[in-house]
C-alpha cells in the first residue's frame, strides 16, 4: 500500500514537471516563433558616409545611411545626323539615368559616450527599408570617468544638435522634407522626445528607446508638447535607465563595485520616475505606444540577436555592470523591427504597419514585449 502511494506521488510530481517544463518550452518557442514581415534587412542595398554639416556657427558631424536603387534608364540608338556630333559610333547604345529618388528620411541620436558607429546594425537596417538616416557623432567623445568627478554632458545642447540634423535633412534633395522621424537610444532617446517637442509638426515620428529621462529638461516634462506619434520601448532588465524604479546598475572601480545611484542625487534615484512617465505624460491626443522588451539590457535593447551591440558592451564593461541575458533560443530582440514598421505605418501609410501595432493581435499578442503594452490614441 505504502509502495504504491508512493509510486503515485512519484508519477503525480512527474508530470507536474513536465507539465511546467512544456508550459516554459511553450512560452519560449512563443517568443521565438513571433514573425512580423518588418524583420531584418528590407530590399535595398545602402551607402554609408562620415558628413560634417555646416549650421551657421555649427559644424554637425555624423555618418549617412542612403538606401542605393538601382536607376531605371533606357537604352537608344544614336540616330544617323548626330553620330559626328556626338563622335558615338552608329548603333551605339547609351543609357540615360532615371530621376533621383526621394526618400523619407530619420535622425539618430546615439547614447552618452557612446559612438554613432556602436548603433551600425540598426541604422543599416531601417535605411535598407528607404530611409535616409543620419546619426550625430557629435557628444560621442566623453570620459565617462569624468561623470564620477561631478562632470556633465550639455544635454540640451544635445537636443539641439538633433534639431540642426533634422533642418539638415530637410534641405537635401533626396529626401521628402515632409516625412522626418527622429529616433534615439538611452541619451539620444531622451533628446529626441526633447527635439520633437521642440519641433512640433515637422516630425512625423517618435522613437526613443530607453530614453534617459535624466536628461534636461526632463522629456516626461516635455513630452505633452510632442503631436507626432511615438512609440517608446524600453527593457525589463535595464538597470541604468529602468523602465520605472531605481538604478541598480554598479559602477566597477578596478575591482571594487558600487551602486550607481549612491553618486547619484537623491531625486536622480530613479530618473523622475524614468520612462513610464515619459508615457504617462504623453498629450491624451498623440497616439503613443510604451512597450517593454522582455529579453533585453539597456544595450542590447538597440540590438536583434543579442551580439550586434558587442562592441558597446565591451567598451561600458570597463566601468559599468550589466546585467547579461540569455535569450530564448531563437528569439529576436523586437526593438529594429518595430522601429522599421512603427516608420512604414506614419510614413509610408502601411497598413499591415497598422495593424501590427494598433489591431488586436500583432504587437498585443508578441510574448518578447511584456504584455499587455500600453497603447492611447490610436
Amino acid at each position: 500500500m505504502m509502495r504504491s502511494l508512493v509510486l503515485r506521488f512519484v508519477v503525480l510530481l512527474w508530470a507536474v514537471f513536465i507539465w511546467r517544463a512544456d508550459a516554459k518550452a511553450a512560452g519560449e518557442n512563443q517568443r521565438a516563433a513571433m514573425l512580423t514581415r518588418y524583420r531584418g534587412a528590407g530590399q535595398y542595398d545602402i551607402t554609408r558616409e562620415y558628413l560634417e554639416v555646416s549650421s551657421g556657427n555649427r559644424t554637425s558631424r555624423g555618418f549617412l545611411y542612403k538606401p542605393f536603387q538601382y536607376p531605371t534608364s533606357r537604352a537608344f540608338l544614336i540616330p544617323k545626323p548626330f553620330q559626328e556630333e556626338s563622335g558615338e559610333e552608329e548603333g551605339e547604345a547609351i543609357t540615360q539615368a532615371a530621376s533621383t529618388q526621394v526618400w523619407p528620411g530619420l535622425v539618430f541620436g546615439h547614447g552618452i559616450c557612446a559612438e554613432a558607429e556602436f548603433y551600425e546594425h540598426l541604422l543599416s537596417i531601417v535605411a535598407s527599408w528607404g530611409y535616409v538616416v543620419f546619426a550625430t557623432d557629435e557628444y560621442s567623445d566623453c570620459d565617462p570617468s569624468a561623470f564620477m568627478r561631478g562632470e556633465t554632458v550639455n544635454t540640451t545642447a544635445y537636443a539641439e544638435e538633433l534639431e540642426r540634423n533634422v533642418a539638415y535633412l530637410r534641405e537635401r534633395e533626396d529626401v521628402n522634407s515632409s516625412l522626418i522621424g527622429i529616433a534615439g537610444h538611452s541619451m539620444g532617446g531622451g533628446a529626441s522626445v526633447n527635439a520633437a517637442a521642440a519641433l512640433g509638426n515637422v516630425v512625423r515620428a517618435v522613437i526613443p528607446i530607453a530614453p534617459w529621462n535624466g536628461i534636461e529638461p526632463r522629456p516626461s516634462s516635455m513630452v505633452s508638447r510632442v503631436s507626432a506619434p511615438l512609440l517608446i520601448m524600453c527593457a525589463r532588465n535595464d538597470s541604468l535607465v529602468p523602465c520605472t524604479g531605481p538604478v541598480t546598475t554598479e559602477i566597477d572601480f578596478a575591482g571594487i563595485r558600487i551602486p550607481f545611484a549612491s553618486i547619484m542625487p537623491e531625486e536622480d534615484v530613479d530618473w523622475g520616475g524614468g520612462v513610464f512617465a515619459i508615457y504617462e505624460n504623453v498629450n491624451p491626443q498623440t497616439p503613443a505606444i510604451l512597450a517593454v522588451v522582455r529579453d533585453a539590457n539597456h544595450l542590447t535593447i538597440a540590438d536583434s540577436d543579442g551580439s550586434r551591440m558587442s562592441r558597446a558592451e565591451r567598451y561600458f564593461s570597463r566601468f559599468l555592470r550589466f546585467p547579461q541575458i540569455e535569450l530564448p533560443a531563437g528569439t529576436i530582440v523586437p526593438t529594429i523591427e518595430y522601429l522599421v514598421a512603427f516608420l512604414e505605418w506614419t510614413m509610408r501609410e502601411d497598413a499591415v504597419a497598422f495593424d501590427l501595432l494598433w489591431g488586436q493581435q500583432g504587437i498585443m499578442e508578441d510574448y518578447r514585449f511584456m504584455q499587455p503594452v500600453q497603447r492611447s490614441s490610436a
